[in-house]
């Protein structure tokens, strides 16, 4: 049976690279954009406009999917936000902006997956993104809000592998050191990118995370000469 794969944030600078990897590998691919978002067409892609952060767009959703094809087998959210800013920098609407795009987008819709999961004699896979400077606290500080966020995303992939366990739900989180997109390069002009992972090289792991049925890694980092 042909896997559904469910994806969010598949037109930014690393959704793009994944979603023609899983189109590539023969996956039926559920991609959740935003309204008007620029996609490609494929005869095994299927495009919804869905608010991920709004909870009754998330949940709706993943119930039409659900009934649609009977099962999501992944899951791979990749909806995110960068922003620099200190302690001193990093006001409220910093935070906030930084916990909506990069944790509750993933949240919102990972819940209802799970529950999806969990009904299906194989399980499934959720897999996320985290962040390197959210694990390293000397160069997290100086991006704040957005280690933060991205900090709460090792917690639920946690607790979600322990709820999962009995279920085959399995959760996995990716951290890449830097991303080479052209968001970031424009955040962050003064940074040296050969040292960046690229969206294909981050396509290519997911990929095999997807295919692996014995990997049980709950975080798997992809630092590039780093």
């Amino acid at each position: 049976m042909k896997k559904t794969i469910l994806i969010t944030g598949g037109t930014g600078g690393l959704g793009q690279a994944v979603v023609k990897k899983m189109l590539d590998s023969g996956y039926k691919v559920v991609l959740a954009t935003e309204p008007n978002a620029q996609t490609v067409s494929h005869e095994n892609l299927e495009i919804f406009e869905v608010d991920v952060t709004n909870e009754e767009k998330c949940q709706s959703f993943v119930k039409t999917i659900s009934a649609k094809y009977k099962h999501i087998d992944v899951a791979l959210l990749l909806v995110g936000g960068f922003m620099m800013g200190n302690i001193s920098q990093a006001d409220e609407q910093a935070l906030d902006r930084m916990l909506t795009l990069n944790f509750k987008t993933a949240y919102l819709v990972a819940r209802p997956v799970f529950e999806q999961m969990e009904s299906q004699s194989e399980g499934g896979k959720i897999i996320f993104i985290g962040a390197r400077p959210a694990l390293q606290a000397e160069t997290g500080k100086e991006m704040l809000a957005y280690s933060l966020s991205k900090s709460l995303i090792f917690s639920l992939s946690e607790m979600l592998n322990a709820a999962g366990k009995d279920k085959n739900v399995q959760s996995t989180v990716i951290v890449p050191s830097t991303i080479d997109t052209p968001a970031n390069r424009q955040a962050m002009p003064d940074a040296d990118p050969a040292s960046w992972v690229s969206p294909e090289d981050l396509a290519n792991l997911m990929n095999f995370v997807i295919s692996d049925t014995i990997l049980r890694e709950s975080i798997l980092k992809a630092y590039k000469n780093t």
